[in-house]
C-alpha cells in the first residue's frame, strides 16, 4: 500500500459527471491472418501484469478527504472485468467509438483501467483501445504502459516492484484516518522548508519577468473565451492528424527553432484556420498550456505516477504569416519554460502533496463553475492543452502483426475544450485530439486545417525572402 501524490490525487478531484479524466490510446492492427480474439488479449495482458503494477491497484479514498487516497494491491482483482470487446456499428467510425469510450467514467471500485478489442474496422481490421485514469500516470509512465500493452517485445521488470505479486487487505476507515493524521504530522517540518523554497522561486520568477524582453502570459485570466472553451457537458469528439517526422525536423532546422515550437505553430495554424472558417477567430491570441516533465534524465523506468507541471504560452494566432508566428511562439515558449525552471518544475506538485481532497475537490469544482460562468467578453485561463512525448523509433508488433497506427490522448478538462497529445511513432508524428463535443463540432475540419497549416509553415520557412 502507498499513498498517491497530490498531483495524482488531483486528477481524481477534478473528475465530475461531465468530466471523465481518462488517458486514452488506440492502436490499429495490421490486417491479415486469423482475427485477434479476446482470449489472445487476455493471455497477453496476463503475461504482462507484473510489468503493469498500477493495473492491480485499487484506489481507496481516505474518509472525509483528510489526505490523498492510497493505492492497494487489489485482493479482488479480476482481469476479465477490465477486458472488453465491441464491434463497430454500421456507419460508425473508430474515432466515434473512441470518443464514446472517452466520455465514460471508470469504476472506482476496481483498478482504474480498461482495454477494449474493437472489431469491424474497414477491410475486417481490428484495433485496441486502452483507457486508464490520469491519476495513474503521466506521459513518461504512459510510454512504459504502452510498450507493454501494444508490443510483444520483451521488457525488463519495473524497478522496485516486489515479485511475486501479492494482494493486500483493504484498510479500514479507522486505519486510514490514523495513517492520514500521522502522515500530516510527519510532514510539518517539510511544509516549512517547502514554503521557503516556494517563496524564493516565486520571487525569482517575478524578478525575471520584470527584466524579460518577451512578455509571457499569466497562468490565469489572459486567454480569449472561444468556442474551444465550451467544455462543460459529457459528450466528446475526437480528431487525428499525421505529420512526417522528417519534414517536421526539416522545418525545425530551416527555421532554427525546436521541434516542439514547430508542433505548437502547426497546432496554432490549424486552430486559427478552424476558427476563421467559422467566423470565430478572436483578435486576442489563443493560449496553450504545455506540460513539462521534471523527470531526471537518468531516472529508472516507471509505469505509474505524475511528475510534471505546465507553462502557459501564446500561440500567436493574431499573426498572419506562419514563419513570423513560429518565431513569436518560439520566443515566448522559451521564456515561459525558463520561468518555470526558475520557479522549479516540482514546486507546485510538492505543494499539492499537502492539499488534501477535502480542499482540492471543492477547489476544482469552483474553478469549473468560474469558467462556466464566464461571458463571451471575459478572459479565461487557456484555450488548449498541447503535450509532446517521444515514442518508439520503429512501430511495435503485437500478436505477430504490426501496430500500424498508435494515437494517444489525455482528457480535456477545467474549461479547456481540447487536449492535443502527440508523439513520434516510427517515421511519423501522430496527433490525437480529444475534445468536448461542444468545443469541437467538426473534428474532420480541424484535422484538415492542421495538415494545411503545416504545409503553409513548410513553405514559409523554406522561402528565405518571403
Amino acid at each position: 500500500m502507498h499513498r498517491l501524490s497530490g498531483e495524482d490525487a488531483g486528477f481524481l478531484s477534478m473528475e465530475s459527471p461531465a468530466q471523465a479524466m481518462n488517458t486514452m490510446a488506440v492502436g490499429v492492427l495490421e490486417t491479415g491472418g486469423d482475427p485477434v480474439t479476446l482470449d489472445d488479449v487476455r493471455r497477453h495482458v496476463s503475461e504482462r501484469l507484473d510489468q503493469l503494477p498500477s493495473f492491480r491497484w485499487r484506489i481507496v479514498p481516505v474518509p472525509f478527504g483528510l489526505h490523498q487516497p492510497v493505492a492497494v494491491r487489489d485482493p479482488d482483482f479480476d482481469l476479465d472485468f477490465h477486458l472488453r470487446q465491441v464491434t463497430l456499428e454500421e456507419g460508425e467510425t473508430l474515432d466515434e467509438r473512441f470518443a464514446r469510450l472517452a466520455e465514460r467514467h471508470l469504476d472506482r471500485r476496481h483498478p482504474l483501467w480498461q482495454l477494449t478489442l474493437v472489431h469491424g474496422l474497414p477491410g475486417g481490421g481490428q484495433a485496441l483501445i486502452l483507457k486508464y485514469h490520469h491519476a495513474l500516470a503521466d506521459g513518461v509512465a504512459a510510454f512504459t504502459t504502452f510498450s507493454r500493452i501494444f508490443s510483444d517485445a520483451p521488457a525488463d521488470p519495473i524497478p522496485g516492484e516486489p515479485l511475486p505479486w501479492r494482494p493486500e487487505p483493504i484498510p479500514g476507515r479507522v486505519a486510514l484516518v490514523a495513517l492520514a493524521v500521522l502522515d500530516h504530522l510527519r510532514s510539518l517540518l517539510g511544509v516549512l522548508a517547502l514554503a521557503v523554497q516556494a517563496k524564493r522561486g516565486f520571487d525569482a520568477v517575478k524578478a525575471r519577468r520584470a527584466s524579460a524582453t518577451v512578455a509571457v502570459p499569466d497562468f490565469q485570466g489572459q486567454a480569449p473565451n472561444t468556442v474551444l472553451n465550451d467544455a462543460f457537458t459529457a459528450p466528446r469528439s475526437y480528431a487525428r492528424a499525421v505529420l512526417s517526422l522528417a519534414e517536421v525536423r526539416a522545418a525545425k532546422d530551416a527555421a532554427g527553432t525546436t521541434l516542439n515550437d514547430v508542433v505548437l505553430a502547426t497546432v496554432a495554424g490549424g486552430l486559427r484556420g478552424y476558427l476563421a472558417e467559422r467566423g470565430e477567430l478572436p483578435e486576442r491570441p489563443l493560449l496553450a498550456s504545455v506540460p513539462v516533465s521534471y523527470e531526471p534524465p537518468d531516472a529508472p523506468v516507471r509505469q505509474a505516477g505524475n511528475r510534471f507541471w505546465s507553462f502557459t504560452t501564446s500561440l500567436a494566432t493574431d499573426i498572419d504569416d506562419p514563419a513570423d508566428r513560429l518565431a513569436a511562439i518560439g520566443e515566448i515558449a522559451a521564456e515561459a519554460k525558463a520561468q518555470l525552471a526558475v520557479l522549479g518544475e516540482d514546486v507546485m506538485p510538492s505543494i499539492l502533496d499537502h492539499v488534501p481532497p477535502l480542499v482540492a475537490a471543492p477547489g476544482a469544482r469552483a474553478l469549473v463553475a468560474r469558467l462556466r460562468g464566464a461571458g463571451p467578453d471575459d478572459l479565461v485561463d487557456t484555450n488548449v492543452v498541447i503535450s509532446n512525448i517521444r515514442g518508439p523509433a520503429q512501430p511495435w508488433r503485437l500478436f505477430d502483426r504490426e501496430v500500424v497506427d498508435l494515437f494517444i490522448d489525455g482528457p480535456p478538462s477545467n474549461g479547456v475544450g481540447l487536449n492535443v497529445m502527440l508523439w513520434s511513432y516510427g517515421d511519423r508524428l501522430l496527433l490525437g485530439i480529444l475534445a468536448f463535443a461542444d468545443a469541437l463540432a467538426d473534428p474532420a475540419a480541424l484535422t484538415r486545417h492542421i495538415e494545411e497549416a503545416f504545409t503553409d509553415l513548410q513553405a514559409a520557412v523554406a522561402d528565405p525572402v518571403r
